[in-house]
């Protein structure tokens, strides 16, 4: 649902409001306010200083200098806690996107229409269960799975359900949800909203264990109908399993550091773009996919596998390096396949308590088989230096403006060729 400026202004003048219940006579409450966002342009020089947009993968390359898109995403939490141990935690989020200002739409709003939507908005219940939370409504789920890096969500499992998060089992914390995503396309629904019955719910549940250094998820999936206009029909079912190891050095290095190694793999409505996923926009394009509507164009015995190493190595001189290895591998039943494999590091050099020199470099590498035996490939590579601003507030938050230089082969502004883009950006979470 769109918001217009006056719904916005009224929600966030009445979001304080507060009614107390007479049953709970010791009751504390507030607010949270939570953001995100990130703003700036990218210009191309071999295009005469045009905007340059999605010019190059960022979720394979680093997300330096090749961010085209605007994003924000500001939260209201409004919360009670009562004296007999229950809570409640109301979450309401509204969300933009977009290329041409910060903003845009929701993430699944109209991208061209740049209007705010809104983004989660759940509900959660403490005290119901013996440990952990219950909660339910539209939530972004399992996106604490993320290369910050490369921008990359190796679990992205955000749509509308129910679920239980954080319940204790001995020392073992689990997380179960059912969740419904589909393809945000009213014309795709069954009658009375469409006609085609091209956009139907996927059903999903998952199952989370996290053992401390080291977390399981798992995912199983069923869409009725998943069929295209043309009639041709695809997988109505699938798995997905991940693994997620942490580590508290860079891969046993002495020194300061940490690490995480994640294994994937899935079948059916688990493999592909769906891998680790739910339906959503940013699943649809992540790393080169065919985008939303085609997603669920998979088989039931087409596989997937996924492995990604990335961390931090912070040397006593102050300078870090957050490196990232990235590939995919999928086997399709019809015969074709395809894989892409990525590698990146973003070095940092501080300079004064407020400007440090960030750099970034990165290269990828494609390639597909089709059914028949035809094949190709294709590759880019990238290097990015980031002049950067920083005031931290002592409370994590850290807002950082940077200037933006970087070259790019290969790059899709310029016809295939390289070119060299600029730019400027400011990008902040609190």
């Amino acid at each position: 649902m769109k918001l217009s400026k006056l719904t916005l202004a009224c929600l966030l003048a009445t979001s304080g409001l507060s009614v107390t219940s007479a049953a709970h006579a010791d009751t504390t409450d507030g607010i949270e306010f939570h953001g995100y966002f990130r703003s700036g342009v990218l210009l191309s020089v071999e295009d005469d200083m045009k905007r340059s947009a999605w010019q190059g993968g960022k979720e394979t390359l680093g997300r330096l200098g090749l961010e085209a898109d605007n994003d924000m995403n500001f939260e209201l939490v409004k919360k009670w806690a009562f004296d007999d141990g229950k809570s409640i935690r109301i979450h309401v989020a509204v969300a933009g996107t977009g290329t041409d200002k910060a903003l845009g739409s929701s993430v699944d709003a109209d991208s061209s229409s740049n209007s705010m939507g809104f983004g989660q908005t759940y509900v959660e219940f403490g005290g119901l269960t013996e440990t952990g939370t219950f909660w339910a409504g539209k939530r972004d789920y399992g996106k604490d799975n993320y290369i910050f890096m490369t921008d990359f969500f190796y679990t992205q499992m955000s749509g509308l359900g129910i679920g239980v998060s954080d319940y204790e089992i001995g020392d073992t914390k689990f997380d179960f949800a059912y969740m419904t995503s589909d393809r945000n396309n009213a014309d795709g629904r069954p009658y009375p909203w469409g006609s085609t019955n091209t956009n139907n719910i996927m059903h999903s549940v998952h199952v989370g264990a996290n053992f401390g250094s080291f977390e399981l998820h798992g995912q199983v999936k069923a869409m009725a109908d998943n069929w295209d206009e043309a009639g041709t029909e695809y997988a109505e079912t699938g798995y997905d399993v991940t693994g997620i190891a942490h580590l508290d050095s860079f891969l046993g290095l002495p020194g300061n550091g940490f690490s995480k190694v994640i294994v994937q793999a899935g079948k059916g409505l688990g493999s592909n773009q769906l891998l680790g996923g739910t339906l959503n926009v940013y699943n649809g394009y992540v790393a080169g996919g065919p985008g939303p509507d085609q997603m669920t164009y998979i088989d039931e015995d087409d596989l997937s596998a996924r492995f990604l190493l990335w961390g931090g190595y912070f040397l006593e001189n102050g300078i870090n390096l957050f490196p990232a290895l990235q590939a995919q591998y999928n086997d399709n039943d019809d015969g074709s396949s395809n894989y892409w494999t990525s590698a990146m590091v973003r070095p940092t050099f501080p300079v004064s308590d407020n400007f440090f020199i960030a750099t970034e470099f990165g290269t990828q590498y494609s390639h597909w088989e089709s059914a028949d035996g035809q094949e190709g490939s294709g590759n880019n590579a990238k290097a990015t230096i980031a002049p950067t601003w920083i005031i931290g507030t002592g409370q994590g938050p850290a807002p950082e403006i940077r200037l933006l230089g970087t070259y790019l082969n290969h790059a899709a502004t310029n016809a295939g060729d390289d070119d060299f883009i600029v730019g400027l950006q400011a990008d902040m979470w609190w």
